[in-house]
């Protein structure tokens, strides 16, 4: 299984700490954010890595290398940002991979991945998500499932109730981009809600 790891963002909000750094790059704790998300993915069934990336893309690369703990990595570079989906369905399609799991390189949620997997592939998915509970949704919108675990709904942002929110990891199967022909786009609006009734997201 190949992991995609979304890299490419801008980090405006972070105004001068991004100016001249990739977002993922920013240090906590002594490290670059992302070495904490590669080590999580270094121990999970993944025997690639492939890091979306576009602005100082080879920062990035200068940082990370061409390995990480023993698993390879390489780089699917945006010429022009094309949002986080367009920069999911490039690194997949340039890679020749037809599933792939997927994390944001500046959001950190410790999970086992290889359970996402399975339940993916148990559930014949287009589309998991590991999806965290939190008392106050009001910054996230809430994830509303069955019984089965399948997604119903994706509510807005803004009410302020325990629920259970999306959080960025992800398993994709290719195919749930064939109805979008646009080179850029946004996963999360044109993709998970906007399709949520057609694809079988879990």
């Amino acid at each position: 299984m190949k992991a995609v790891v979304l890299c490419g963002g801008l980090g405006t909000r972070l105004g001068d700490l991004t100016r001249e750094t990739p977002k993922p790059l920013i240090s906590v704790a002594g490290r670059p954010f992302l070495a904490h998300v590669l080590d999580q993915l270094a121990i999970a069934p993944i025997d690639e890595i492939i890091l979306a990336v576009s602005f100082q893309w080879q920062k990035v690369r200068s940082e990370i290398g061409d390995s990480w703990c023993g698993v390879k990595v390489s780089y699917s570079i945006e010429q022009e940002p094309l949002g986080t989906g367009g920069a999911i369905k490039h690194a997949m399609r340039q890679s020749g991979v037809t599933e792939a799991l997927v994390a944001n390189g500046d959001t950190f949620l410790k999970m086992n991945a290889g359970d996402l997997l399975q339940f993916a592939q148990e559930q014949g998915a287009d589309i998991a998500i590991a999806l965290k509970v939190t008392e106050d949704s009001a910054r996230f919108g809430k994830v509303n499932i069955d019984a089965l675990g399948r997604v119903l709904a994706f509510e807005e942002k803004g009410q302020s109730t325990k629920g259970l929110i999306n959080s960025g990891v992800y398993f994709v199967r290719e195919s749930a981009f064939a109805s979008i022909e646009r080179e850029a786009f946004s996963f999360e609006k044109e993709v998970l809600t906007l399709h949520c009734s057609e694809l079988a997201i879990y």
